[in-house]
C-alpha cells in the first residue's frame, strides 16, 4: 500500500527529449513524446527517480495532488487458496514484507497478479509496490508474476528491470551443480529449507512442527 501525495510535472522549455526519465520511471507513468517528456498522473507514484534523472536539466519538478491517492488491492477479492499457491510459487509467505518503503507484503501482489495484473508496472499502479526505491522489491515481484505464468523480458533501453537476476536461488539449483561444488554445502541448504518449521505450499515433505 502507498499514499500518494504528490506527482511529477514536466517543464516543456527545459526538456531536450532525452528519454532518461523514460527508462528509470517503474510504472512507466512517463514517456517521450515528439522529444517532449509527457506524464500519465494517474500511473505516477510518485517516487522521484525522473527528477533524479533529469538533474542536469532541470525539466521535471514535484506537484502536490489536492487529494492523496491510497494504492491498494482488497485482500478479500481473492480467495486466500489461490493467494497462498502463488506465493509458494514465488517461494514467498503471503505475510512476508517484500517492500520495505511501502511495507507491501507479498498477499497484496499476488492478489494483484490475481486481479489480472501481467506487468511490473501494472502490479505497482495496484499496489505501490516499487513506488519508492524499487532496489530490493522489484526480485519478488517478477517471482510473482513468473509464478502466474507471466515473464518479463530484458530490454537495454529500460533501466528499471533485471529480469535475468532473479532466477538463480537455492531452491533451482541442479542436482549436477550441487554435487560438483560439495563444499557449499548446497544439497544441505535446499534440504534444510525443505524440512524447516514453516509449512509450504509446493514442497511435499515440509512439516509441520507441533508445540
Amino acid at each position: 500500500m502507498l499514499i500518494v501525495a504528490s506527482v511529477v510535472a514536466v517543464e516543456a522549455d527545459k526538456c531536450i527529449g532525452c528519454k532518461a526519465c523514460d527508462r528509470v520511471c517503474p510504472t512507466e507513468a512517463i514517456i517521450t513524446v515528439n522529444k517532449l517528456a509527457v506524464v500519465e498522473e494517474s500511473a505516477c507514484t510518485g517516487c522521484n527517480k525522473c527528477i533524479e534523472a533529469c538533474m542536469d536539466h532541470g525539466a521535471i519538478s514535484r506537484k502536490r495532488l489536492e487529494k492523496p491517492v491510497w494504492l491498494r488491492v482488497d485482500l478479500e477479492s481473492q480467495p486466500e487458496e489461490k493467494v497462498a499457491e502463488l506465493c509458494a510459487g514465488a517461494r514467498l509467505h503471503p505475510a512476508q514484507s517484500i517492500c520495505p518503503c511501502t511495507g507491501t507484503r507479498a498477499r497484496e501482489v499476488a492478489v494483484a497478479i490475481l486481479n489480472g495484473a501481467t506487468t511490473p508496472a501494472e502490479v505497482s499502479i495496484q499496489t505501490g509496490v516499487r513506488g519508492v526505491c524499487s532496489m530490493w522489491c522489484t526480485s519478488a515481484v517478477l517471482r510473482l508474476l513468473s509464478a502466474a505464468g507471466h515473464s518479463t523480458e530484458s530490454n537495454p533501453k529500460n533501466w528499471r528491470l533485471y529480469p535475468d537476476g532473479v532466477g538463480p536461488s537455492i531452491w533451482s539449483i541442479p542436482d549436477s551443480v550441487a554435487d560438483k561444488y560439495p563444499e557449499y554445502r548446497l544439497r544441505e541448504s535446499r534440504d534444510a529449507l525443505k524440512s524447516g518449521d514453516l509449512e509450504l505450499v509446493g514442497f511435499p515433505n515440509i512439516r509441520q512442527e507441533s508445540e
